[in-house]
């Protein structure tokens, strides 16, 4: 099995199952990694993803008119970080 074919095809349903609009794809530092390896920024774009933002980035907006991927790795960090997101993004 080709795992970058696979890894791609994860991301794709991700990004397909979250409908049609503007999406921000919310990553940590090994995701951000791991797309950047089987994605090129302009395939990416025309899936409607137009913002690559890190989960532990401290200057963050609210941007209510994007829809939020979270594609993250299952850590005792990321689980702490989740506590201090925005409770509509944790509902997603």
């Amino acid at each position: 099995m080709n795992v970058v074919f696979a890894v791609k095809q994860y991301i794709s349903k991700m990004i397909e199952d979250s409908g049609p609009g503007m999406k921000v794809l919310l990553m940590d530092k090994e995701t951000t990694g791991i797309v950047s390896m089987v994605y090129t920024q302009s395939e990416i774009l025309q899936k409607e993803v137009y913002l690559f933002e890190r989960i532990d980035s401290q200057n963050r907006e609210i941007m209510k008119h994007l829809k939020a991927i979270c594609f993250l790795r299952p850590t005792k960090v990321l689980h702490k970080l989740s506590c201090h997101l925005p409770r509509q993004m944790q509902n997603t």
